[in-house]
């Protein structure tokens, strides 16, 4: 079956824990929510999608004879949904288990190559790391007895071809659960390989990280395995579409889902490397105090609260009982109703401490500037002992760790 070679070979979940670091899949088309987790398909999901349909077609009307067009055509798109809803069975295990295990999820978003959930924060533990992942492959093999035991009550035995042209609807349904079983089985199989970005490969960092106790020694071990498994994937596709050349578009395919796994096992490995060589520095190594501060009593209409709002945080502390009790931004002031009193203070318009987004000088930058980008925030307030010390800023960080990489190089 040449369609089944290239659809069983489909990645479910090439990045589990994208944790907001997948920004080129926010382009996506919004289709809802499912038990409250936005579901999503990218742009590039949609090339796919009717490409599988028009390979289905194309088998369909040369093993089944006994089908018309309507047939043939609808056969191919049922098959088609229901295997897009089966990645999306895998990759919503996944994140129903996430949540369950405490790690909130952006969203699940169908994309080229198969899909992906996003999760705010990689697994902290490693047995939580090892339930997330074999999740979604145990999910693909369950789905797979499913689709096989229809087969099975619709046609116990194997269909003669008098079934093919008398009983066109209920071969349909036959063919199509066959497909699916078979798809799903092998895409559970495919995604245990042990190799990033597959389920197989955090798996296997779960493992090592378990034994070694080191989370980047475990995502170095199956980085590499992925970059293994993409580079012989690369081969064995360009190999099979030089031999055979009836089979060029699944070496083809092949091959270019050997480019992906190798490219996103290799940014994984980068990006693990630059977090490992960050996690010496820490918020106090960071933030600015570059900001004012003024009594709560002073006007909004005083000119002092201009200059303030005009330094480089744009933010003034507000002061009461010799303590900086919240904060008054540029945000606030937009806020404010139109002909609001000029002799209105700051006190009355403050944000209290307490309800500032905040970090504490001792935790990890990489770890606040994750918490940043997964918030949507663009600082966080640096609070020692209920005292505001000043922000962290997510450009300044940027740059700082910018900085530091280039002198470690």
């Amino acid at each position: 079956m040449p369609v089944l070679a290239q659809l069983q070979h489909r990645p479910a979940s090439p990045q589990l824990y994208s944790a907001g670091r997948m920004k080129e899949l926010d382009s996506s088309i919004k289709l809802g929510k499912i038990l409250g987790i936005p579901i999503g398909v990218h742009y590039s999901w949609i090339f796919v999608f009717v490409l599988f349909i028009f390979l289905l077609a194309r088998q369909y009307s040369q093993s089944h004879l006994g089908w018309d067009a309507p047939q043939i055509w609808s056969t191919a798109l049922v098959t088609t949904v229901l295997f897009f809803l089966s990645v999306v069975a895998h990759e919503l295990s996944h994140s129903l288990l996430a949540v369950r295990k405490g790690i909130p999820v952006i969203g699940i978003t169908l994309f080229v190559f198969g899909g992906v959930s996003q999760l705010s924060h990689e697994a902290r533990r490693p047995m939580t790391e090892f339930l997330i992942a074999v999740v979604g492959p145990l999910t693909s093999i369950l789905l797979a007895v499913v689709f096989g035991g229809l087969k099975f009550v619709l046609s116990p035995g194997n269909p003669q071809w008098e079934d093919v042209l008398l009983n066109p609807g209920r071969t349909s349904l036959e063919v199509i659960s066959l497909h699916l079983a078979w798809i799903n089985f092998s895409l559970g199989l495919f995604n245990l390989l042990p190799g990033f970005p597959l389920d197989g490969g955090r798996v296997l960092r779960a493992a090592v990280w378990g034994l070694s106790g080191s989370y980047w020694r475990g995502t170095q071990v199956a980085a590499r395995a992925g970059q293994f498994l993409g580079g012989l994937m690369i081969l064995g596709g360009l190999g099979l579409g030089w031999l055979y050349f009836g089979a060029s578009f699944q070496g083809i395919w092949f091959a270019l889902i050997g480019l992906f796994l190798f490219s996103a096992a290799t940014a994984s490995y980068r990006q693990e490397r630059n977090r490992e060589s960050m996690r010496v520095f820490r918020v106090a190594d960071a933030f600015t105090t570059d900001w004012s501060s003024l009594p709560s009593e002073t006007a909004l209409g005083s000119p002092l609260v201009s200059h303030g709002l005009a330094g480089p945080e744009a933010v003034i502390g507000v002061l009461a009982d010799n303590r900086i009790q919240g904060v008054v931004t540029r945000q606030n002031l937009a806020l404010i109703p139109a002909g609001s009193s000029p002799f209105t203070t700051l006190g009355q318009v403050m944000v209290p401490l307490a309800s500032l987004p905040s970090v504490g000088p001792s935790e990890g930058i990489y770890d606040a500037l994750e918490r940043m980008e997964t918030e949507g925030l663009t600082r966080l307030a640096v609070v020692s002992d209920g005292r505001l010390l000043g922000f962290l800023n997510k450009e300044e960080v940027l740059r700082f760790m910018a900085r530091r990489r280039r002198t470690s190089v």
